[in-house]
Order: structure tokens, then C-alpha cells, then sequence
């Protein structure tokens, strides 16, 4: 974790109140980050929404080996490349090259696990993460969308559809990212709600479409 001196600079870079508070809103945004999300939101789809936990333990591996280990490796790459202002690529123009590598990544990975008969709750938690993805480029072209409340909005979305008591515990750690991505001023309240209204979208009408719900 950055020292104190550190994090009050950044605090006072972003225009946010330097202290305890923002060092505990930083932490949750790293804990509740895209990354570990999207592998919750995997395991949640592939477990949960298969018969067989195994098999589904299984498919949720190799998911999560096509779809979250790509995206984080070029990530890292470039931003030691120091091609992002921050690890939270606070610049909204330096995002575009990430949704492009995303959008190419899990269009190839949907493919092969298609190919591979992955089960149909998969393929229809990866169509909306797609289509989630494709949606959150346009809108990024002219105005910043939290992705880390997208990526908890779909993660919770999906714990309800098939534990209800987990999607009410995903939807609380929702609402206290929400208050962390204000504290740190990473995002206004209405790049937070759309976050999150996206995410709830996507997942609901594809998962209608695969008739799934």
C-alpha cells in the first residue's frame, strides 16, 4: 500500500480530502477491483449455473484462463510502459486501448469455448460481458463510466439470478465500492449509477435472449 505521504498527494491531486478515509476507499477499490470480479463472476456462473460442480469448476478455470489472465498481462505491460497515468487510468482517453484489447479478447475467447461446448450460462455471462464491454467503449469516447461499478453491478446481477442471498451480499459490497470510487474521486455518483445500470442491462436482457431467466 502506498505510504501516507503518497496518498496524500494523490488525494490532493484528484481534488479529494486527504486522509484516513481515502486510504480505506482506496483499498476497496483495490480489493473490489475489475480483475478479481470478473474471476467472483466466473466461478459464480460456472459452479452455480452447472449441475455438475465439477465440470463447472473446470469451465471456470479455462474461462477465466482465456478471459482474465490476457487482459491483465497487457494491463500490466502497459502500465510499466507508462502508457496509463495510474493503475485506475484516470485518464479517460488512455482506457480506449484497453476496451479495444478487451472486446478482441473475449470475442476469441467465446469462440473457442463455444467451439469447446462450454455450458450455455458461460457463453451467455460472456455475451454480456462483450456487449457490456462494446457499450462502455462508445460511451467512453465522450465520458468516463466507472468499470469498476460495471464490473461489480454484473457480478451482483449474476449472484441473484442464482443465490439470491449471495447477490444480496455482492449488492452491499456494491454500494460501499460506489461510496469508495466518490471518496477517491475517481467518479461522480452518475458515472457510478451508470456503472452499475449498464451492467444490470446487459446481464438481464442476454441472459432473456439465451432464455436463461
Amino acid at each position: 500500500m502506498m505510504q501516507s505521504n503518497d496518498l496524500t498527494a494523490e488525494a490532493l491531486s484528484r481534488g479529494a480530502i486527504p486522509g484516513r478515509g481515502y486510504a480505506i476507499a482506496r483499498r476497496i477499490s483495490q480489493i473490489l477491483h475489475p480483475v478479481p470480479l470478473g474471476i467472483v463472476s466466473i466461478f459464480i456462473v460456472g459452479v452455480l449455473g452447472n449441475d455438475n460442480c465439477i465440470h463447472g469448476l473446470w469451465w471456470s478455470l479455462l474461462c477465466a484462463l482465456l478471459h482474465v489472465v490476457p487482459p491483465t498481462i497487457f494491463f500490466n505491460i502497459r502500465l510499466q510502459q507508462g502508457a496509463y497515468s495510474d493503475d485506475d487510468i484516470s485518464v479517460r482517453t488512455q482506457r480506449n486501448e484497453l476496451y479495444l484489447f478487451g472486446m478482441v479478447n473475449v470475442l476469441i475467447g467465446t469462440v473457442i469455448l463455444w467451439a469447446l461446448h462450454a455450458p450455455l450460462p458461460l457463453l451467455a455471462m460472456l455475451v454480456s460481458v462483450a456487449v457490456m464491454n462494446f457499450l462502455s467503449f462508445l460511451i467512453n469516447l465522450f465520458w468516463k463510466i466507472s468499470i469498476h461499478s460495471a464490473s461489480i453491478g454484473s457480478c451482483a446481477t449474476l449472484a441473484s439470478i442464482y443465490l439470491p442471498a449471495l447477490g444480496g451480499v455482492c449488492w452491499a459490497a456494491a454500494i460501499v465500492l460506489g461510496w469508495a470510487r466518490l471518496r477517491t474521486r475517481n467518479h461522480t455518483l452518475m458515472q457510478v449509477i451508470a456503472g452499475i445500470s449498464l451492467a444490470v442491462v446487459c446481464v438481464l436482457v442476454v441472459y432473456r435472449l439465451f432464455g436463461l431467466i
